[in-house]
């Protein structure tokens, strides 16, 4: 008897729109965690993240990149930890090594995220959001919560050159990439 295999179906799937200038695709994550530092234990936590994979946490606004994903600081206390290895046991793994000083939550089916790069993604992001995106003030490593649309999005900027990553509500997704197909058109093909 042939088995069948179930697999994620995600709102955005085959995201993949193209200009000469830009790109709107789909990122990489497959799994996604928030981990949570349990009250006055945030110093053990980080030691026992950076034991086991190398890096510390985050500092606030900040991303880093770790063996299979990556971390970045979402408010006091808490991260998002993801992963880009298909692991339906990732909550749990991660439970088990950090439970005596955190807790741990799966979020993979509560978010999107999608990929911004080229030239023209910080024209397109200008019209998004209103942070100032400029290497000065968003370097490299950086990730913040803020409004698009009026849509809470996390924003970062990856170890990439002109690109960011757009994390969002997953009952959002149709819009997101709507709102951001809007303005990507506006500046790509009506110069506006």
């Amino acid at each position: 008897m042939d088995k069948e295999k179930l697999n994620n179906a995600l709102p955005i799937d085959h995201l993949n729109l193209q200009w000469p200038e830009l790109s709107i695709t789909q990122s990489s994550f497959k799994e996604i965690c928030s981990i949570n530092a349990s009250l006055n234990k945030e110093s053990e936590l980080n030691e026992l993240f950076k034991k086991e994979y190398n890096v510390s946490l985050p500092a606030p606004g900040k991303m880093i990149n770790y063996s299979i994903g990556s971390v970045f600081w979402v408010s006091p206390a808490q991260w998002f930890v993801t992963s880009n290895e298909c692991n339906p046991y990732f909550d749990q793994q991660l439970a088990k090594k950090f439970n005596a000083v955190s807790t741990v939550t799966l979020q993979t089916d509560a978010w999107i995220s999608i990929k911004i790069e080229g030239k023209a993604s910080l024209d397109v992001l200008e019209r998004l959001v209103k942070i100032d995106l400029n290497d000065h003030n968003f370097p490299t490593g950086s990730a913040t919560r803020t409004g698009c649309s009026h849509m809470t999005i996390f924003l970062q900027k990856p170890y990439q050159e002109e690109c960011f990553l757009i994390f969002g509500a997953r009952s959002y997704a149709q819009s997101l990439v709507h709102t951001i197909t809007q303005a990507a058109e506006n500046v790509l093909v009506n110069n506006n």
